[in-house]
C-alpha cells in the first residue's frame, strides 16, 4: 500500500513513434505536482512520458514526481527555467516535446488537440493552448500579436523599447509571433535542429526567441484555441527569492532577445532603458537588484561581439534580415496577413550558433 494515502508509484512507459514527452521544470512545487500530474495523466493522448526537471528542490517534488511515474531528473543547482527545460528534452523518447508549467491543469483533450495542430502541417513549428486563470474567470494567454509603438489594440505588455506584444482571441488555428513555454507544443527535430532554449535566458523571453528563430527558418508557431489550460500564474515567483530570480532573468532575455534577433534600433533602446533602470533602482535604494542589473549588464555587455555574429549567422543562413524579419512578425497581427514563406522543419539542416 502507498504511504499516507499516496498513489502507488505509476510505471510509463516510453513513448512510441509520434508520441509526446512532457517536459516540467520544478522548484519547491511539490503541491502544484500533486494537481498538474494527474491532469496529465488523465489526456486522451496516451502514453506521454512525463519528464519533471528539479532545480534542487528542498521540498518533497522528487517523490511527488516518482509516485506519479514521472521521469525525474534532479539538478544540483537552480539552473533556471530554460536549462532545465534543455536537459528535459535532451532525456525524451517523444517525437514531440510539451513544454508546460508545474502550477497548470490541463483539459483532457488538451494534448490531443495540440498534437493535431502540428499533425496537420510540416511547416508548423510549435502550438500554443489558451490559458485561463486558475478558477477560469479570465483568460490569461491567447494568441500573441506584436505591434509597434504605443498600445493602439487595447492591454498590451512591453517586449522592448517600441515594441509591443498582447493577446487576442481567435475561433480557429492561426500563426502567431510567439508561443508560451508554459503550454506549448513544439516538434522535437526542429527543437534539436534550433539547439534547444538559449540557456542565457533562463527565465523569460526563452519562448520569444526560440519561437523568433524559428520563424527566420520559414517555421511556424500557431495559435490552437480549442486547447484549453489553467494557469496558477506567477506562483512560482513570490517569493524574494523568486521575484529576484524572474528580474534577472527578464532583464538578461530582454538584453540577449534584442541584441541577437531584432534591428539596431531596438538593441540599442532595451540597453539605454537597462541602463536607464540602474538608475532608477539607485535612487530607490533597491540595491540587491541594481548589483544584480550592474552583473548582467557587465556579462552580457562583453557578449556583445558573440550576439552579433550570432546574429549575422542567422539571418545569413535564413536569407533574410532583421528588418525583414520583424516586419514579418508585424504582419502576422494584420486581419488579412499576406502569404509567408514556410519550410518543413525535417527539410533544413541543423544549423545554429546557439
Amino acid at each position: 500500500m502507498a504511504e499516507q494515502g499516496r498513489p502507488e508509484a505509476i510505471v510509463r512507459p516510453k513513448v512510441p513513434n509520434g508520441g509526446v514527452s512532457v517536459v516540467i521544470a520544478n522548484r519547491n512545487g511539490a503541491d502544484h505536482l500533486r494537481v498538474c500530474l494527474p491532469s496529465l495523466l488523465a489526456q486522451q493522448h496516451q502514453p506521454i512520458e512525463i519528464i519533471v526537471v528539479d532545480n534542487a528542490s528542498s521540498d518533497d517534488s522528487v517523490a511527488v514526481a516518482r509516485e506519479f511515474g514521472a521521469k525525474s531528473l534532479q539538478l544540483k543547482e537552480n539552473l533556471g527555467l530554460a536549462p532545465a527545460l534543455n536537459r528535459g528534452a535532451a532525456i525524451s523518447s517523444g517525437e514531440f516535446l510539451l513544454f508546460v508549467n508545474n502550477d497548470m491543469r490541463f483539459d483532457e483533450r488538451f494534448v490531443s488537440l495540440l498534437v493535431d495542430g502540428l499533425a496537420r502541417d510540416e511547416t508548423i513549428f510549435a502550438a500554443d493552448g489558451m490559458q485561463h486563470n486558475w478558477d477560469g474567470s479570465a483568460q490569461g494567454h491567447l494568441a500573441t500579436r506584436l505591434e509597434k509603438g504605443r498600445a493602439r489594440r487595447g492591454p498590451s505588455v512591453e517586449l522592448v523599447p517600441g515594441l509591443n506584444f498582447y493577446q487576442k482571441q481567435e475561433e480557429k488555428i492561426v500563426p502567431v509571433f510567439m508561443g508560451s513555454a508554459a503550454s506549448m507544443l513544439i516538434r522535437k527535430s526542429c527543437f534539436e535542429k534550433l539547439r534547444g532554449f538559449d540557456d542565457r535566458v533562463p527565465m523569460g523571453y526563452e519562448d520569444a526567441d526560440i519561437c523568433w528563430r524559428a520563424w527566420i527558418r520559414g517555421w511556424k508557431t500557431v495559435y490552437v484555441p480549442d486547447a484549453i489550460c489553467w494557469h496558477r500564474v506567477g506562483s512560482s515567483c513570490r517569493s524574494s527569492e523568486g521575484s529576484l530570480f524572474l528580474f534577472v532573468g527578464v532583464l538578461r532575455g530582454r538584453l540577449v532577445f534584442a541584441t541577437k534577433l531584432l534591428p539596431i534600433r531596438y538593441a540599442l533602446l532595451t540597453w539605454i532603458a537597462s541602463l536607464a533602470g540602474l538608475a532608477k533602482d539607485i535612487g530607490r535604494l533597491r540595491w540587491r537588484f541594481a548589483w544584480s542589473r550592474i552583473r548582467v549588464l557587465a556579462e552580457l555587455g562583453a557578449r556583445i561581439p558573440q550576439l552579433l555574429r550570432e546574429r549575422n549567422e542567422l539571418y545569413r543562413s535564413g536569407g533574410t534580415t532583421p528588418a525583414k524579419q520583424l516586419d514579418r512578425m508585424l504582419r502576422l497581427t494584420s486581419e488579412d496577413p499576406e502569404e509567408i514563406v514556410e519550410a518543413p522543419c525535417h527539410g533544413l539542416a541543423a544549423k545554429s550558433p546557439q
